[in-house]
């Protein structure tokens, strides 16, 4: 029965993978590395996210310097064209991930029911 399982795991993963909203994700990312200039801004935003996060973790103060650049890098990111798009295939990729989730969980407590 477990083989049986992973297999219609393996077959949902495939359905997902060849689903509208994961080619668009992956088209969009693409979109950003592809763009050196939205490329470095994403990459920066994420290196000054990380250094920042684990200044927070730390319980160590973060510069000022450092949240303004931050949201610099933020705002000059979203407004790219490439980044918008990305974001927007991001939130449609998650919300087909949680429906999955949702669908497979509710079959879940329905069959718990009988």
């Amino acid at each position: 029965m477990s083989d049986a399982i992973v297999e219609l795991a393996g077959r949902l993963g495939k359905a997902i993978a060849d689903s509208p909203a994961a080619a668009e994700l992956h088209a969009a990312r693409k979109a950003v590395s592809d763009n050196p200039e939205a490329s470095r801004l994403f990459k920066e935003f994420q290196e000054q996210s990380l250094n920042i996060a684990k200044l927070e973790s730390e319980e160590k103060p973060v510069d000022v310097d450092d949240k303004h650049k931050l949201r610099d890098l933020h705002e000059k990111l979203i407004a790219r064209e490439e980044f918008k798009k990305y974001t927007a295939a991001q939130v449609e990729y998650a919300d087909l991930m949680r429906r999955v989730s949702e669908g497979i969980q509710l079959t879940l407590e329905e069959e718990q029911k009988k």
